[in-house]
């Protein structure tokens, strides 16, 4: 998945599948362009579209572990 998804918890649940971005989007019946910018933080992410990607991927996660932001780390 191009581009820096601030989901760590999606990027892993999609990777143990074998998914990319345009089959989360098909199976999550979200338009594809519309996810990314999702995925990257570029717009706001809906619940209703949070709970289709979570059902989609089917993983036992609750939502707000799901959809936890990624940690900044910074090189000291």
């Amino acid at each position: 998945m191009r581009g820096e998804c601030i989901y760590l918890q999606v990027m892993v649940q999609m990777y143990l599948k074998g998914w990319d971005s345009h089959t989360l989007a098909e199976k999550a019946q979200v338009c594809y362009p519309t996810l990314r910018r999702k995925l990257r933080g570029a717009a706001p992410l809906h619940l209703e579209e949070a709970r289709r990607i979570q059902q989609a991927l089917n993983c036992g996660l609750t939502l707000d572990a799901l959809f936890a932001l990624r940690e900044e780390r910074h090189e000291a």
